[in-house]
């Protein structure tokens, strides 16, 4: 076949992607590249130019050329079909013999008469088989971090197909958490709207009922003064000696109204609209911050390590049993955001000016009366700590393990110090200046200072906490809100 004879593989390789033609096409420079190959690299160009020598093509889509896309299939079949013959060997395509010896220089096989030639004259040698074993180790070796790029994507893509299962229960599981939450706003809206009518029933009811008897009462005037102007006039219809004969009397009668007071709606008898409407909406408000609960930092789930167990409040979270472990439907993916060592949480506000404090329960009652303690660590973090492995640097708490309390820093250089406490927390009031450059632990229960870090913060941190206990929860505690009104400027 011609591709035997006459040329060998590369004459057949595209200058872009460096394998054998796919429907080459012919370039007027009498180039040639893959048609796909040519078309992508002209995407990238602003002109459309040979990759090999640059220079500028007229044909805006060229052709593919039959003859040359014939002798690429017949140079891989022929290929194809010498390979697979057992036992078969190559020969030189210029002197048709075994090729059983690589040029160092060339960096080719040769045959022996190639050896003699002026061509790879002063060149060296080694036989192919030796060759052979060096240059498959070399592309092993070469191989080697390909594969674990390959090891790495395919953990990548199993980690997206998780991570997209986790969104869909993710969001599933907020929706249903939304849904519940504003029902119960819901209900006591409804239960609000209802007192609040009924107190405005019982308004109009009695209100009316104190008009009602002040008609009755009118009533009652109306008809007495009837009666009387009625005699008056009667008198005066009579005889004129009896009328004279009884003036007096009869005028004392016609003066009877003056001692009658002129009629008067009580004052407060209409409905105290003003008392009903006015800021509504802000009363309601106001009366219903019984009932809702403020806290200054949150807990970010997508920050947990697996084994914890964020509850749907987003301030309450434990680690997670062995049991809970194994009902998990879907598992946490391993996102970058993601501790994977100890039981560690960020919270989702994260600070770079100002003060900033925040309480922790982290024992309760039951604890406190059984004497029991769990182990846990609070404190904050910046944004680019390590989440995977240990903690390196950018990192400050206060811990609790076994009853020992300690607090650590790991920054440079790191501090260990072990405290000494007068009373077991039931609380844990962490308090940050970002600004002054202190971070403060401290009892608010039982009012005691336990440590202070000092430290030039240069980048946003994030409030840290930490549980190992399975069975007892740590909770962030809500602050009091107050709300105070000022006339815009």
């Amino acid at each position: 076949m011609a591709s035997r004879s006459f040329f060998q593989e590369e004459d057949f390789l595209c200058p872009v992607c460096f394998d054998i033609f796919r429907d080459p096409v012919v370039l007027p420079c009498s180039h040639s590249a893959c048609k796909t190959c040519m078309e992508e690299y002209w995407k990238h160009k602003d002109d459309r130019e040979c990759p090999v020598c640059r220079k500028r093509s007229s044909m805006p889509s060229p052709a593919v050329s039959l003859t040359l896309k014939r002798l690429c299939e017949g140079f891989l079949q022929e290929r194809s079909s010498r390979d697979a013959e057992p036992g078969s060997e190559r020969l030189c395509g210029q002197h048709k013999e075994k090729l059983k010896l690589f040029c160092l220089e060339d960096e080719q096989p040769v045959c022996l008469v190639c050896r003699d030639s002026r061509r790879h004259t002063g060149h060296k040698f080694c036989p192919i088989d030796e060759v052979i074993q060096d240059q498959q180790e070399r592309v092993k070796a070469e191989l080697e971090p390909l594969k674990e790029k390959l090891r790495l994507y395919t953990e990548a893509k199993l980690t997206c197909g998780q991570t997209e299962k986790y969104i869909m229960t993710q969001a599933a599981e907020t929706h249903k958490e939304i849904k519940k939450e504003f029902q119960h706003l819901h209900q006591l809206l409804v239960k609000e709207e209802e007192a609040r009518i009924n107190v405005l029933m019982e308004e109009e009811k009695e209100k009316t009922r104190m008009v009602k008897e002040k008609t009755k009462e009118i009533s009652k005037i109306i008809s007495t003064l009837s009666d009387k102007i009625q005699a008056v006039e009667e008198n005066l219809k009579g005889d004129h000696v009896t009328f004279l004969q009884r003036y007096k009397a009869i005028l004392h009668k016609a003066r009877a109204q003056d001692t009658v007071p002129d009629p008067q709606l009580a004052s407060g008898a209409l409905i105290e609209v003003a008392k009903h409407l006015g800021n509504l909406q802000f009363r309601v408000w106001e009366k219903m911050q019984g009932d809702m609960k403020y806290y200054s930092v949150t807990l970010d789930p997508n920050t947990a390590h697996p084994d914890v167990l964020v509850y749907p409040d987003m301030v309450t979270f434990r680690a997670r049993n062995s049991g809970e472990r194994e009902e998990m439907e879907t598992p946490v993916p391993d996102t970058p955001e993601r501790f994977n060592l100890y039981e560690g949480i960020l919270c989702s506000e994260g600070f770079d000016s100002g003060t900033h404090t925040w309480d922790v329960e982290v024992r309760n009652e039951y604890l406190q009366r059984y004497g029991y303690s769990s182990d846990w660590a609070l404190g904050v973090v910046e944004e680019s700590v390590s989440r995977k492995g240990m903690m390196e640097k950018g990192g400050w708490r206060l811990e609790q393990h076994g009853g020992v309390y300690t607090v650590r820093s790991v920054p440079e250089p790191p501090i260990t110090l072990s405290l000494k406490l007068r009373q077991e927390p039931l609380r844990i009031r962490v308090t940050l200046d970002w600004d002054g450059g202190t971070l403060t632990f401290s009892d608010p229960h039982y009012k005691e200072h336990l440590h202070t870090f000092t430290h030039t913060f240069t980048e946003k941190v994030f409030p840290y906490l930490s549980n190992g206990c399975k069975t007892f929860t740590l909770r962030i505690l809500p602050v009091k809100v107050h709300v105070a009104a000022e006339q815009p400027s």
